[in-house]
């Protein structure tokens, strides 16, 4: 049988779950990763894996396991891999104030902040000055200085991470957004979120899981979890 696998296109939405693959140092072993092209989406074999065309799409064979929706992905991923809750709280043990707020952002990335910063640096990127919709860009641009960039400020608030000293799940997800409104000079003007990218963007594991050429890092396996715990984990930092 296959072994579990991710299905990744890089500078999607699948990197920062890819990057929290890495960071757990579970890639190809148990994880595999299987870079495509966005073409490679809408092919049959593609569809057949994931009739939305779309990645994050995971697949486990051996428990009859298919889904693509990002969220589920990420969950799913950090429940069955992230055992020494180094990106994620311990369900069981977490405060529920710290449990909430980790799934809210966790949503609100995936299912607002991110589309909509998506879908404002594709409209200007990939037409000319010309053809864009002059209000669509200014009333876009006003809404993430407004409205979604105050909201991700107030939840880092003075923290180097948004789930306070230690980088989890969030940061990753916050990256892909913060990586598209960086590349349209809108980032700067709030310096506590570009430095949350910026420590996220640095690390290894940033380049890998947004470049077409996947490398697997060496494992260094905790004895206790079978999870790696170079750094503090969440629950080590509230």
């Amino acid at each position: 049988m296959a072994p579990p696998t991710l299905y990744h296109v890089p500078k999607s939405i699948s990197s920062p779950i890819y990057q929290a693959l890495l960071e757990l140092k579970v890639v190809d072993n148990p994880v595999h990763v299987k870079t495509l092209s966005f073409d490679d989406l809408k092919s049959p074999e593609h569809l057949a894996r994931n009739p939305m065309g779309t990645v994050p799409t995971f697949l486990d064979d051996d428990n009859s396991i298919q889904i693509w929706e990002s969220g589920a992905v990420l969950t799913y991923l950090l429940e069955m891999f992230d055992h020494c809750y180094r990106l994620h709280p311990n369900p069981q043990k977490a405060n529920p104030r710290n449990r909430a707020r980790f799934l809210h952002l966790q949503q609100f990335i995936i299912a607002t902040a991110y589309p909509f910063v998506a879908t404002l640096y594709l409209h200007i990127i990939t037409k000319p000055k010309e053809d864009q919709d002059p209000t669509y860009v200014s009333e876009g641009i006003a809404t993430w200085r407004t409205k979604l960039a105050p909201v991700l400020v107030e939840a880092l608030a003075d923290n180097d991470y948004f789930m306070g000293d230690a980088i989890s799940a969030i940061d990753l997800l916050a990256a892909k957004p913060f990586n598209n409104v960086q590349s349209l000079d809108l980032l700067d003007e709030f310096p506590t979120l570009k430095a949350n990218f910026d420590r996220v963007n640095s690390r290894p594991t940033f380049a890998k899981a947004y470049s077409a050429a996947p490398t697997s890092p060496k494992k260094n396996v905790c004895k206790e979890c079978r999870s790696i715990t170079m750094v503090p984990s969440i629950e080590d930092t509230k």
